[in-house]
Formats: structure tokens, sequence, C-alpha cells
């Protein structure tokens, strides 16, 4: 006992040795001294404060700001701030930390350097100051390395010395203002300021006022800056792909008026039922654009690039899975200024640029372009293609009009096809920081992307005869154009045959003599044999591709059929992109109804269902809606595919049949659900496909978890997730039939409250991939069980926590 209190005494002694220590700033900072020489020059001290200035506070504008000093205050008080001469890339304003150093003096500046110890204590504390301070004030020994605002400024001299310095003055005495960091403030003399914030230090002789970024600089008349409301801080932006918000706006919920020239035009991207446009500050430049929304598609006026506009309205960030975009919001109509204004010349960034927030962020939706990047990927989810300058790779999509018309009739650019330049606005919208897939680049028109001469591009690919018998040989098409010379085209092309494949066999295809169009055969085959077929191209020079472009993810294929089609043959395939054998062909199919359309159904599609087996369900859909119940056996006659142009990113990658015609052939029927484990229908499951369409059923299955559309259940063997808004109310509105409460991690079904542990018997649905997601659709209440107690095994997690 007498050790351990020993031990504790020694302990005790050493702790409050150690902070006894720590000392006031103002010990170093204050002086006497006409030279502003610290009293405690050449000693070793430690302090304790919080960081008012970091590294890369603002990005360098004439190479002032470095990673090798940054400040911090313990007051806000005079003579309450210092430099540390630090190399540490970690510091972020608000950090609360001591360090160890040696006092010294640089340049007129005092400065704490040689740090012998470093030790952050919290983050994202509040700062001491601003210090509001007249601006003779300002300009003294006090403030040195303080972080002060003078107010109500006006600006009496500018474009001084090399850097464009400039000077205030509040009646007081002016004060110089640094250019050291990009703030994206033009001064105007005798134009005033509601006020200024930055760090004071001494240059050349003076002490200048440095603002650290936009937000520092506030304008006196009557327009905020579009750059004031975007920049935020480098911490910030590396803080975002941790905790996903840190890139908010500073300006969030402020209403503000703003001047700018429209550089992406009302009526040409994608706004659901509502309006869209983006305009920027006339100068351009990082953190220059920003972009309004309004659900109304009435509520602006037609806006064109190069109208000038003045706006008030109030910020607001959106926010799709770990993305946010800020957005400007209007509280009263637009005003148009002017037209037809020059447009700011986009800037140049690599592909690599726009990945991480860092250096992508102060690009968000403003017009910039790549160049010399070659397609790298022609099937990322929901975009167009990837490109790649060999910075890193970049998602390009189509989020205008005038591109998704132009792509649903033209092909795609083949496979290491380079981009001789894209030009676009960047998008930060839904995708992942771990594979660096937020950002996007958007291109407004065709004639913003220019490519240069690739390998030849493969498209229009068909055959002639759409189900095949086993007389039929097939003649293959396909469509090869080049810049060059072509040298060679084949069809290459595996019959698989009670379980044997041939390997691929190749067959010449030859020019029919119109247009690009080269024509080849494929030779008649057994019924019930699969082939799988591509088509490969080669120019005069070696460059060759394919049509698909990447023949391991997928093929063309068909089944050949000497009897009718069942939905199998439609839905079958080996491929992991999981086209239908039958894209693009008109198909004629018998099954039964599973989902009675005569309830509300606001996806316009309905199932049918000819085997209780996997591969053996497909969706039927119509723009108009049609009166059929569960239980009637149809004919349905229609077009396959898994790209319903109609919506693109509820039904693409779910195969259904686009319906001519349907026919009743008799009514009461039934199929049998097909009782799977959960782990069977996990989003991205190898196992999940075979079930697309079709009627199944989980049971004893743990709910997990509520987010903002659909619910987790477990029975052990994986999450799968089920989905109430097909055929029932919108489940993220509250109501009593099927009602998902993201922030109370509940649902309602049927009268049941569901909370996370609970087990539910038994649920049923049609088993559906939209909006990216894999999901049973449930149809009513019978498909619904009941909660039969908490699983005992279930793992509670932590929602959320909050560090006080």
């Amino acid at each position: 006992m007498k050790r351990l209190l020993l031990l504790f005494i020694v302990f005790f002694l050493l702790a409050y040795s150690a902070f006894a220590q720590i000392i006031p700033i103002r010990d170093i900072q204050y002086t006497t001294d006409p030279a502003g020489t610290s009293p405690l020059k050449g000693q070793v001290v430690t302090i304790s404060g919080i960081v008012t200035e970091e590294h890369r506070g603002a990005n360098a504008a004439n190479g002032g700001l470095s990673t090798s000093y940054f400040y911090m205050a313990d007051s806000a008080k005079a003579w309450g701030g210092l430099q540390i001469y630090y190399k540490n890339d970690i510091v972020a304003e608000g950090d609360s930390i001591t360090v160890t150093g040696t006092v010294d003096e640089y340049g007129g500046q005092t400065e704490l350097t040689n740090i012998t110890s470093f030790e952050r204590h919290a983050t994202l504390r509040p700062l001491p100051g601003p210090i509001d301070v007249t601006t003779a004030e300002a300009a003294s020994e006090a403030y040195e390395g303080c972080l002060v605002r003078v107010n109500n400024v006006s600006i009496v001299e500018i474009n001084i010395g090399t850097y464009k310095n400039w000077k205030v003055d509040d009646g007081s005495g002016a004060i110089m203002v640094d250019t050291r960091a990009y703030y994206y403030f033009n001064p105007v003399l005798n134009e005033s300021l509601k006020s200024l914030t930055g760090i004071v230090f001494p240059s050349s002789g003076v002490y200048v006022i440095a603002p650290r970024l936009a937000w520092d600089v506030v304008e006196g008349g009557p327009y905020t800056r579009i750059q004031r409301i975007q920049q935020v801080r480098n911490s910030d932006l590396v803080r975002t792909p941790v905790d996903t918000y840190a890139d908010y706006s500073y300006a969030v919920g402020d209403t503000v008026t703003v001047k700018g020239v429209v550089t992406m035009p009302t009526g040409l991207s994608y706004a659901g039922a509502g309006i869209k446009f983006i305009f920027c500050e006339a100068g351009g430049g990082p953190w220059s654009g920003i972009l309004s929304y309004h659900p109304d598609s009435t509520a602006y006026p037609t806006l064109f690039e190069g109208d000038l506009i003045e706006m008030t309205g109030y910020i607001g960030e959106y926010r799709t899975t770990a993305s946010n975009m800020t957005e400007f919001w209007i509280t009263s109509p637009i005003n148009i200024l002017d037209v037809g204004q020059p447009l700011p010349s986009p800037n140049y960034v690599k592909t690599g640029d726009l990945r991480v927030p860092t250096t992508a962020e102060q690009w968000g939706t403003c017009i910039v372009y790549v160049k010399d990047a070659p397609i790298v990927n022609l099937n990322p989810a929901f975009e167009l293609y990837a490109i790649d300058d060999g910075s890193g790779s970049l998602l390009v999509d189509d989020d205008s009009d005038s591109l998704v018309q132009y792509y649903d009739s033209h092909p795609k650019p083949s496979l290491g096809t380079i981009a001789d330049s894209i030009r676009g606005w960047v998008y930060h919208h839904y995708g992942s920081y771990a594979d660096s897939s937020t950002y996007k680049l958007e291109p407004l028109y065709m004639s913003d992307i220019k490519w240069g001469a690739g390998p030849p591009a493969v498209s229009n690919v068909t055959r002639e005869v759409a189900v095949p018998t086993s007389n039929d040989n097939v003649e293959i098409e396909a469509v090869v154009a080049t810049n060059l010379t072509i040298a060679e085209v084949k069809v290459y092309y595996e019959v698989i045959s009670n379980g044997s494949s041939t390997g691929y066999i190749s067959a010449a295809m030859t020019h029919s003599g119109v247009s690009d169009i080269y024509e080849g055969i494929i030779p008649k085959q057994a019924s019930g044999s699969f082939v799988n077929y591509f088509v490969k191209a080669t120019d005069n020079i070696g460059q060759s591709s394919t049509a698909p472009a990447d023949t391991s993810l997928l093929n063309f294929s068909y089944v050949v059929k000497d009897g009718p089609l069942t939905i199998a043959d439609i839905q079958y395939t080996p491929w992991k992109l999981a086209d239908s054998p039958f894209e693009g062909y008109k198909v004629a199919v018998t099954g039964v109804v599973t989902i009675d359309t005569s309830n509300y159904n606001k996806y316009l599609a309905w199932s049918i269902q000819d085997a209780a087996a996997p591969w053996s369900g497909i969706f039927a859909w119509r723009k108009n809606k049609i009166a059929l119940n569960a239980g009637d056996e149809v004919t349905v006659y229609g077009t396959v595919t898994d790209y319903n142009v109609d919506y693109h990113y509820k039904w693409d990658n779910n195969t259904m049949i686009l319906t001519d015609s349907v026919k009743i052939i008799s009514t009461g029927k039934s199929v049998d659900a097909i009782k799977v484990t959960t782990g069977e229908l996990a989003s991205g499951s190898a196992t999940a496909e075979p079930y697309e369409g079709v009627l199944v059923e989980i049971n004893n299955a743990t709910f997990v978890g509520a987010n903002q559309y659909d619910v987790s259940f477990n029975d052990g063997s994986g999450i799968c997730l089920v989905d109430g808004d097909f055929m029932l109310a919108r489940d993220q509105d509250p109501n009593t039939t099927f009602y998902v409460n993201q922030a109370g991690n509940f649902l309602i079904a049927f009268g049941d409250t569901i909370r996370p542990g609970d087990v539910v018997n038994r649920i049923r649905g049609v088993f559906t991939y939209s909006f990216g997601t894999a999901k049973i659709e449930v149809r009513n209440k019978n498909d619904f069980g009941t909660p039969t107690g908490v699983n005992p095994n279930f793992n509670t997690q932590q929602l959320s926590y909050k560090l006080e």
C-alpha cells in the first residue's frame, strides 16, 4: 500500500510539474522593446491554446502559405497569439494543442521554433477571437499573431507592390491587407467592407492583416460573393470522407443576395419535376459556381448561358448518401440584369483532381475541362464512362438531357478511346469516398466532348432472328466506325449444349456495302443450345475493340428454341452484368400475374411468373396503367430491356418487357413463393440475380434497421432489404401500411411496430432491383407475417454518439 501511495505521489508531482511549465502566450509576446523582441527569446517554453490559422488555411496565392507554420492563441486579448514554426500537415483550425519549443524572432516576428513536443487534446474547439479592434490597433505589436477583426472599413489603397496588397481604414489609421491566401476578393478603391478578419503579422517593416479564406472578407455592397458562400477550410475537406458533412457551406441557412452569370441554362439537365440551373461569379475560378434548384418547374424564368442575374435566397446543402452539394434556394423572383455576357473561361484540371474533396470540392458546379484522358471503363453504374489522364479515374455522367438523348440512339466510343478534351460542370452527387466516385464531370452538350483517333467503335450489334430455331443460321450485323482503316472484323461465338462448351470459334464479318455495316454468320445449332457471342474489330495500326466492351463481364447471347419461350429463357444469363439474351428484341411469353395492379401502382409495372423456380419471374411495364389481378394468366408481347429509357434510375439493370399488348388467357391461377434466405437476396450477391421478378419468401428474419427508403432483415445468412412503396403507400411518409422511420429506426407494417431485434416469422414479396439496390417488394398485408419476439442474439449498434 505504501509503495502504491508513493507511486501516486510521484505521478502527481510529475503531472503538476508538467502543468506548471505551461505559460501564457502573453509572457512570450508582451514586450516594451522598440524592436519588438520577446523577453523570452532563446528560452524553451511550453504553451497551450487553440489553432487559429492552419497549414494550408487557404490555397497559397503568392507562396506565403506553406506547411511550415501555423498560428495559435490562448486568449482573445492583445499579446495572446503566436506563430508556430512546425511542419505538421495534420494541424487544423480549432485544434486544442500543447507545444514545447524555443522562442525566436524571424523577420521581426516572434515565433516558437525547434518544436520538441506537440500534443493535440481536442478538435473543433471555439477560437479565441476574432478580437474586434480598430485598424490602427491592429497595425501594432500588441496584436502580432492574433486573430483580429476590423469593422466598417473603407478601401483606401490598392495594387500595392509585387503581390498587389491593399489597405483599409476605419478612420483610426490604415492597415495593409496581405494577399498570401486565396480569399477571392477584388478590392475597389473607396468601396467599403462590413468587416475583415485575419491574422496580424509584420511584413517588410509594417504590420499587415492576412485574411485566411473568402469567409473572412465581408462585402459592404448588396451582393455576397459566391466564393464566400462556397469556400471551406482545407481541414474540413480532409475530414469530409470521414464524417461526410464537413464540406457544408458556412453560410447554410443564411439569406443572401448574389449576382452572377448563368453557365448552365434552365431546362437542360435532369431535375425531376423541378428545374435547375448553374451560375457563377463573372471572373470564374475555384469556388465560383453554385446551383439553384426549385421543385416547381415554373418558378424560374427561362435562363440562357450568358444571362447576368441577381437573386435573393437562402443557402442549403443537397445530400445524396455521403455527398453534399451547396444549393441556392430563391425567396423572391430572379432579376435578369443583362443578356449575352461572356462566360468565364473553363479551368483545366486533371482527372485525379476531381476524385477527393481536398482537390475537387473547389470545382463543385464550376465549368472545367480535362484533356488527353482515355476511356478506362464503359460500364460504371449509372454513369456514361470513366476516363483517366494518368492521375486517377473520373466518372463522366449524362445529367444533361442533351447527352441522354444522344446516347439513347448512338453508341459510346470504344474502350481506350482518348478524349482530347471534355468540358463540363462538376457534380458532387451520390458515390462513395472509398472509391473516389462522389464527384462527376457533367458535359452540357455533345460539342463539349472532343474525341481523338482511338480504336474502332463497334456498335449496334444485332442478329437477324430474335429467337432462332434449330433450322436457322443466325446473321450478325455490326456497325464498325474508325478514323483510320479497318483491317479485320470477326464474330466470336461459343455454343453450350448439355453442359459442355465448344469454346470460342471465330467467323469473319464482311462489309455489307452499306455505310459502316459488317455482316457475319453463326451456323445453326441444336434446339436448347445457348450461344454466347461478341464482335471484335481491328484497325490498320493494330488497335482493336469489342462489343460488348468488356467481354469478361458480358456477351451477347441467345437460346435456340423450337418451341415457345419461357421466362427463364428471357431471364437467364451467366454474365455478371446480367443483361437478358433478348435485350432489345420482341418476345411473347406466358405467365401468371403475381402483383394485383388494381392497387396503387406508381411503378407502372407488374410481374409475371411461369414456375416456382429461379429465373422464372419478370416485370412487364407500360406507360399507361392496366387492370390485372394476381392469378391472371396472361400472354405478354413486347420488347425486352434492362435499360428502361423512361426512368433509368428506377429500372436500370432490372430485366423487363416493355409491353405492346397483354392477353388474359385464364384467371384464378397461383404461383408459390420460393423460400430463400436473406443472404441469397443481399444486394450485390451473386445469388440474387436469379430471383429478379420472382415471388420469394424469407422466414424468421430479424429486423436490423432502417434507412430512408428500405428496411433490413437478416435470418442469420446476410442482410436483405425489404420495401413497400411498389404497391403500398410511399414508405417515407407516415402511414399505417408500411412506414419506414429512419430517425427512430423502426418500421410500422400493417399496424405492428417493428424495432431492431424483433423477429418476423414470414415476409413475402416480389424481388426487384431499382434505384441501385435489390429488395423484396411487399404487396399487401398477407405478405407480412407477425412479430414472434426478440432475437436473443441480436447485437444492437450505436446509431450516433456525441462527445460533450
